[in-house]
């Protein structure tokens, strides 16, 4: 067992809880409620640190690093974020290999479709196993399911209803803008 510590902070794309351990990141997600709006992408806001600001903590310094390569890359000439933080996979189920695969072989700008994806991780004939891998995806941004898209060149879902403008957004924020 591990102690599970939490953060917050206020990105371009709303609030995000990231929870971590010594051990690596548990979960980097968007936090809503029916009624909060603050997932709704805002192309200016800097990212804040809400809680704790001052830890110094390897695990979360490394995520703070990447969240401020990863929203300041649409800025300057676009580059990939620096190496991401340790993501804690744990177990070896299709869903997992999948969100490794995802992590290790779509890089920053380039999208993937859910057919290509199933291959890659090994099951050719799993396109919608990888959509329920993208559901349920607990690493926001650091295993980039936004640049998952349909083999019919739709961008899809992202999180359901009103959050597919913060999939639009973090394709743009990529310059990919040939999904439909």
């Amino acid at each position: 067992m591990c102690e599970v510590l939490s953060a917050i902070c206020t990105s371009p794309i709303g609030r995000l809880t990231i929870s971590y351990c010594l051990q690596g990141l548990h979960s980097i997600s968007q936090i809503s409620t029916i009624n909060d709006r603050s997932f709704l992408p805002h192309a200016s806001e800097s990212i804040e640190y809400e809680l704790p600001c001052d830890i110094d903590d390897p695990i979360l310094d490394s995520c703070r690093e990447w969240l401020d390569d990863y929203f300041h890359a649409g800025v300057h000439p676009i580059k990939t974020p620096k190496l991401c933080p340790t993501v804690i996979l744990k177990g070896n189920s299709f869903q997992e290999n999948v969100w490794y695969t995802l992590l290790k072989r779509v890089p920053f700008g380039h999208v993937i479709t859910y057919g290509e994806l199933a291959k890659l991780a090994g099951n050719t004939g799993a396109a919608r196993a990888v959509g329920t891998a993208m559901r349920r995806n607990p690493f926001q941004l650091i295993v980039p399911c936004h640049r998952v898209i349909c083999s019919n060149g739709k961008r899809g879902n992202y999180g359901g209803g009103e959050r597919n403008s913060v999939k639009v957004w973090l394709l743009k924020h990529e310059q990919i803008e040939n999904c439909k």
